[in-house]
């Protein structure tokens, strides 16, 4: 993966309450609740959009811009997988 400078996620530990609000809406799984807390477990995961920022009670999250890895694009194909997955158990008639 090419390095480059761009916006990742960085959570004030401080702050945080480990409400848990910013992993749910964190899709592509880069925050994870480790010890009560929100951390960034994998930063080629985090894609930079800040939908967790919005969700955030305590202004505990802010974007940060900063040399990373490259985001990891294939997180993109395994979020439509599961939601494919998820609309076709949905719809899809049980098996006899």
């Amino acid at each position: 993966m090419v390095r480059g400078v761009r916006f990742i996620v960085t959570v004030d530990q401080e702050r945080c309450t480990g409400c848990g609000n910013c992993v749910k809406a964190c899709l592509t799984g880069a925050l994870q609740l480790i010890n009560g807390k929100s951390k960034i477990v994998d930063e080629r995961r985090c894609d930079g959009f800040g939908s967790c920022i919005a969700v955030c009670p305590n202004n505990a999250i802010r974007l940060e811009l900063r040399d990373a890895e490259g985001f990891d694009w294939s997180v993109v194909n395994e979020i439509i997988f599961e939601s494919l997955m998820k609309k076709l158990a949905m719809t899809s008639a049980p098996l006899k």
